[in-house]
């Protein structure tokens, strides 16, 4: 398994659950992503589970993924599923964002947010939304 670091989008919630131990968090400006190594999502990981070993994150995710078998809910099919994916996945070791990919991410994220307040400054925004609504007008068109 794989975390990966993302940039936390403005329509994402406030708060999310967590793939390893199944509690709400609060999410910040960065989102840490859970992909198995064959790139499938599970899911956000909270910050105090990032700071847990591999081996308690796996154990961790078997232990949510028996309690997900054992749970009677109208749903079960899809809970088998799910538990299921979550078993194979804590087979797998977890690497960790490096410091460097920290430090790319915070940057990647401060390079957009400045850029974003630069273009609404200059009314650049206005002028990219409305070529952004001609184009589409223009492939809507096309397809007709």
């Amino acid at each position: 398994m794989k975390i990966q670091l993302d940039r936390k989008l403005t329509t994402c919630p406030k708060n999310l659950i967590c793939t390893v131990c199944n509690t709400a968090f609060e999410v910040g400006k960065i989102r840490l992503l859970l992909y198995t190594d064959r790139g499938f999502l599970l899911g956000d990981i909270s910050p105090d589970c990032l700071k847990l070993s591999s081996s308690e994150i796996r154990t961790k995710l078997r232990e949510r993924a028996c309690a997900m078998l054992q749970d009677d809910n109208p749903e079960r099919d899809q809970l088998r599923d799910s538990a299921l994916e979550l078993l194979q996945a804590a087979q797998e070791p977890v690497r960790f964002p490096t410091a460097f990919d920290w430090w790319v991410k915070k940057f990647e994220i401060f390079s957009e947010e400045s850029q974003e307040i630069e273009a609404t400054r200059s009314g650049l925004s206005d002028y990219y939304v409305l070529e952004r609504s001609r184009l589409q007008k223009m492939l809507d068109d096309d397809r007709d």
